[in-house]
């Protein structure tokens, strides 16, 4: 039923949506909202700060922001990404004769408002890209808004922070406005109004990390900034950050970044080896580092044989002459013989390959081209996924692999940077068997029953492969499979850990015909 005449309600209009994205990790930003304004948090992790209250910062997160709110922004994760929505409330009036509509009075900035709201987010994110293409009208674009807003303000100021977590989030804030100066343990934990035991123990509970090593790391984010400045020496880059021990504040810094802080600012000229299966060869030159050497000894690690090919790889490394070694946790074994050939840093493992990408970069100074690299690869898989929606179409696809103990491994749905490629951002379709839960399933051949998908792709791993494919053990242990002959593909399994092995297989997929 419409209003009655002279009723008012209240309208909210938005007049742009921009997408942002941010690359600096433990940095306190203060900005001023220029106008109402909310904010949907896409990915990573911090904290808002208006005031004396706090609102934490991960995906599904809305936030909404009056005219004039000033507020520090801490991000805590290598990449944040946010959705900006310009709005405007009106009142709209009906009266005799017809409607008016004018603007409300701007509120002035008050209490925070922020809720999780995660079907928010998804809502966002399809009126963001709708608005790009032009797939829907005006009017349709505020229609799809008024639906999401009003479930948002049902939802407004439902969620709050324990007192105690709230607090904790002032002593970060304490922190990074502070870290120049000597800061107690006593100071923090008064901000709290806990003893220094329980606050310690509440901190490590909340951030996985004492206060101490929380404040360390705040200072050696900065002075890794201080060190990229022209003409700034260790000792002034110690002194600035309130470290005023140059042999502490190097041995901190190698133990935060993996680089000593005089190898870290020459780190664009530095001659890198890898000790990887994570591709990180064709990530460097994806990064521009062209003369890098790769050694790859999982398989014999893994298996204890042939350990001759390592030692063969080891000396070519040492031949290699390099200035620091890049190493991933499956060549943890050969850690001790690597340092003896130059600094080697360990990356840590996340099968978010985005991480390891940026920490690599950050390593060899191309942050910017690691993050231009991973924006047009956004863009390449956005216009794939709508190629393939002509091509390959609601077909299934299942991938395989042939392993040496003669079993075969399902690559699953998730955990994985494959799986997350074909399934998640592609929108391709999985088969039957592949696993909706799990990284991979392996399964023996004997027991392989059936593989019910419209494509079966198998990795080409070696000649020995292809020729169990053509044999009377697949074939009989396959026979119940419900699909298209079987596609050989080489091991995008691996490839999919470098931006340049996603390139290669999207060109594949967009190859294929149905």
């Amino acid at each position: 039923m419409l209003p009655a005449s002279g009723s008012e309600f209240d309208f909210v209009y938005f007049s742009s949506i921009h997408k942002r994205r941010y690359d600096k990790r433990n940095i306190m930003l203060t900005r001023t909202s220029p106008g109402e304004l909310l904010v949907v948090v896409a990915q990573g992790a911090g904290h808002l700060y208006a005031g004396q209250l706090t609102a934490p910062v991960k995906p599904g997160m809305c936030i909404w922001l009056m005219p004039g709110q000033t507020f520090d922004v801490l991000q805590e994760s290598d990449t944040l990404e946010v959705y900006l929505l310009a709005v405007r409330e009106l009142a709209v009036a009906r009266r005799q004769g017809g409607w008016s509509c004018s603007p409300q009075t701007a509120k002035p900035p008050g209490r925070l408002n922020a809720v999780m709201m995660k079907p928010m987010l998804e809502g966002i994110k399809r009126l963001y890209e709708e608005s790009r293409d032009g797939r829907a009208a005006g009017a349709g674009l505020q229609m799809r808004l008024q639906g999401l807003l009003y479930e948002l303000k049902e939802q407004l100021g439902a969620q709050h922070e324990s007192g105690e977590a709230v607090g904790i989030d002032r002593t970060l804030s304490y922190m990074h406005k502070h870290y120049r100066e000597k800061i107690k343990l006593e100071t923090l934990s008064d901000l709290v109004g806990l003893t220094p035991t329980s606050y310690s123990r509440s901190f490590k509970k909340a951030k996985k990390m004492s206060p101490v090593e929380y404040l360390n790391r705040i200072r050696i984010d900065y002075a890794k900034r201080l060190l990229e400045q022209p003409g700034c020496s260790v000792k002034a880059a110690a002194s600035a950050v309130g470290m005023g021990s140059e042999f502490y504040f190097s041995r901190m810094f190698k133990k935060t970044v993996g680089l000593p802080p005089t190898l870290y600012v020459k780190r664009r000229q530095l001659k890198v080896a890898s000790a990887s299966c994570f591709r990180y060869k064709d990530c460097l030159l994806s990064l521009g580092v062209e003369d890098a050497f790769e050694l790859n000894g999982y398989l014999s690690i893994q298996t204890g044989e042939d350990e001759r090919v390592v030692e063969l790889q080891l000396e070519q490394m040492r031949e290699f002459g390099p200035d620091v070694i890049v190493a991933d946790a499956r060549h943890l074994s050969l850690y001790e013989r690597l340092r003896q050939i130059a600094p080697t840093v360990v990356l840590r493992l996340s099968m978010d390959w985005r991480k390891g990408y940026m920490q690599l970069a950050e390593l060899v100074g191309r942050e910017a081209e690691a993050r231009s690299n991973c924006l047009q690869l956004a863009d390449r898989v956005s216009l794939a996924r709508e190629r393939l929606s002509h091509t390959i179409g609601i077909k299934t696809i299942s991938l395989i692999r042939l392993m040496h103990n003669g079993n075969v491994r399902v690559q699953g749905k998730v955990d994985h940077p494959l799986n997350d490629l074909l399934y998640a951002e592609l929108g391709l379709q999985p088969g039957s068997c592949v696993p909706r839960d799990r990284r991979i399933k392996e399964v023996a051949l004997e027991s392989l029953t059936s593989l019910e998908t419209d494509y079966l792709l198998v990795c080409d791993n070696a000649e020995a492969d292809r020729r169990l494919l053509k044999g009377a053990q697949w074939r009989q242990a396959a026979g119940g499979t419900q699909s298209r002959e079987p596609r050989l593909i080489p091991n995008w399994v691996s490839m999919s850990w470098a931006p340049s092995g996603q390139h290669q297989i999207i060109d594949m997929l967009e190859q294929w015909e149905d």
